[in-house]
């Protein structure tokens, strides 16, 4: 069941799964902060916003992920708005095979080319400042890198919108390892938000909340912790498959098919972190790649 709640004289939240804005820019045009999971979610809110006389006059995407940008498509093809997003996310809304082929490292087998994976296709332009203007509201851009390359939030009259950054407690220990694309990006976005005031903070999977320092500190501790977990089991030298199967049993992790190379990019993004910090490296030896830690 989709709900709206009044955050501010401006703003509106559409719990939906994802968590959707809603910026009213005068008395009939409106908006939004990311759209949903897909064409049905889509719907249902042009169906709310049109029992409040709402035009759609813009989407801004926080990032590129199906579960964020999913409503892009019909909500666009029945309102004409524009779509705004980062300089690195727009071009994988408007072509999201990049997320599969990303995923797999190459042409995707059909189990990658589902809608949790891949949105429906849609025209996003770039929005390159630190704010963008709709009449007399100003929305601030606020960097947050991590989850995703170029993943960006919204900070608008007292309302920040965090995107992917911050997990509840109930999400990590139901998904047991977040999946993130650079932890290091990640850790540091985490260490900034605490600087950042709002009357009102919403996360893409959490309601909204006036303060943030417990969420920080948990998805801090989860980081940190599969960091430090990783650089133990790097003090032996072990091949990728090996280290993935150690690494996804301590964090209880047990999926199957397509969700598989999730944990698998997941892994990826850890190492790649050890080793641009200079904590670990690797080594092809008779064709089989080795990853050992490195003592710095």
């Amino acid at each position: 069941m989709i709900q709206i709640k009044a955050l501010s004289p401006k703003v509106q939240v559409i719990l939906a799964g994802t968590s959707i804005g809603l910026v009213k820019i005068d008395e009939n045009r409106v908006v939004l902060i990311d759209s949903g999971f897909d064409r049905r979610t889509g719907r249902r809110i042009l169906e709310l916003i049109g029992n409040y006389g709402y035009k759609v006059e813009a989407i801004l995407n926080t990032h590129a992920h199906a579960d964020h940008v999913g409503g892009n498509a019909v909500i666009q093809e029945s309102t004409g708005c524009k779509i705004f997003a980062s300089t690195n996310e727009a071009p994988a809304i408007g072509n999201p095979l990049m997320q599969a082929i990303a995923l797999f490292g190459g042409a995707p087998f059909p189990e990658l080319l589902n809608p949790f994976i891949i949105a429906e296709p849609s025209k996003a332009e770039i929005f390159d400042a630190k704010q963008i203007k709709f009449g007399e509201t100003e929305i601030e851009i606020i960097d947050l890198p991590g989850h995703s390359i170029g993943q960006k939030g919204f900070l608008v009259d007292g309302v920040a919108f965090l995107a992917d950054t911050l997990f509840s407690a109930q999400v990590i220990n139901k998904h047991r390892l977040i999946y993130l694309f650079d932890p290091i990006a990640h850790i540091e976005t985490c260490k900034r938000l605490r600087n950042l005031k709002a009357d009102w903070y919403v996360g893409g999977h959490f309601s909204p909340i006036n303060n943030i320092n417990g969420l920080i500190a948990e998805n801090l501790g989860h980081t940190e912790a599969a960091i430090n977990f990783l650089k133990g089991l790097l003090a032996i030298p072990q091949s990728f498959d090996r280290l993935l199967k150690s690494f996804l049993t301590h964090f209880s992790v047990k999926k199957g098919g397509w969700e598989h190379f999730l944990y698998r990019a997941t892994l990826n993004a850890y190492l790649s972190a050890l080793k641009r910090s200079g904590g670990a490296d690797f080594r092809v030896m008779d064709n089989l790649l080795v990853w050992y830690a490195v003592s710095n």
